[in-house]
């Protein structure tokens, strides 16, 4: 009797050991739940934690959304099998105890899912996105708001994937900058002369602090989106330019 195809792939997959964070989970019967994983070494992985959803679990805490783990997964069907996990590190407590910390964290996770999604660039989004729920779980997150903390995070992850915007030199002919305009379309900052219709014009300072955050310069970051203002142009200008490079949604961030 031939063997169907989605039960000959489960069995050529091997079970393997990663680390991994929990970037999204969906309801799997009464008990269960699927999990989305951002892997150390296997990029993205789903796999079904049993009984998770049970209030004796021994999953429930270890497989928080805002903790490192060390998992071991089998392979099924069409979904691996969670049957261990151990915490790595945690970083869950002052994530959940702020609302503005906890969004910031859950839409870390949103993006660090949509950028590995590339598994070449998997194990440097997994480094950055430990970085950034550390730095967000922080007391003084260097002076940032939890939102420019995020920011951070994204334009390390455009830079990984080779889509980071120009934050000073025209994006369009390379002339020299810093250029007053920029649009989303075009990459980032643009001149005069290669300026196409519909480009915004942010105040100076808030493309300098997006430039700042790219280069971790965190403290000038800091002291420039000390004004709420700048901080919120910048981070919209960040988020047209993530929506014209991923072409799909990003409802959490999108939200901050």
């Amino acid at each position: 009797m031939p063997v169907s195809s989605a039960r000959g792939a489960g069995r050529s997959r091997p079970n393997f050991r990663d680390e991994a964070f929990v970037v999204r989970t969906h309801k799997l019967g009464e008990a269960d739940l699927i999990l989305v994983l951002l892997t150390k070494e296997h990029g993205i992985v789903r796999g079904v934690a049993k009984g998770i959803r049970k209030t004796r679990s021994r999953f429930g805490a270890r497989l928080d959304r805002f903790s490192r783990v060390n998992v071991q997964l089998y392979p099924g069907r069409s979904l691996y099998s969670i049957t261990d996990a151990a915490t790595v590190a945690t970083y869950a407590p002052p994530l959940i105890a702020d609302v503005d910390r906890y969004y910031a964290g859950s839409a870390a996770l949103e993006m660090a899912q949509l950028f590995a999604s590339e598994p070449s660039a998997a194990d440097e989004i997994f480094l950055l996105l430990d970085a950034t729920l550390r730095l967000l779980s922080t007391d003084d997150l260097c002076g940032l708001t939890p939102v420019s903390v995020v920011d951070r995070f994204v334009l390390q992850c455009l830079d990984v994937a080779g889509w980071a915007p120009s934050l000073v030199d025209c994006a369009q002919c390379g002339a020299p900058g810093p250029h007053r305009a920029f649009h989303a379309g075009a990459g980032g900052a643009v001149c005069v002369r290669c300026r196409p219709p519909g480009a915004f014009t942010p105040p100076p300072q808030a493309m300098r602090g997006l430039w700042m955050l790219s280069k971790g310069r965190l403290g000038e970051a800091a002291t420039i989106f000390g004004d709420a203002n700048l901080a919120a142009t910048a981070h919209d200008l960040l988020l047209a330019h993530v929506r014209q490079q991923l072409e799909v949604p990003c409802p959490v961030y999108a939200a901050l």
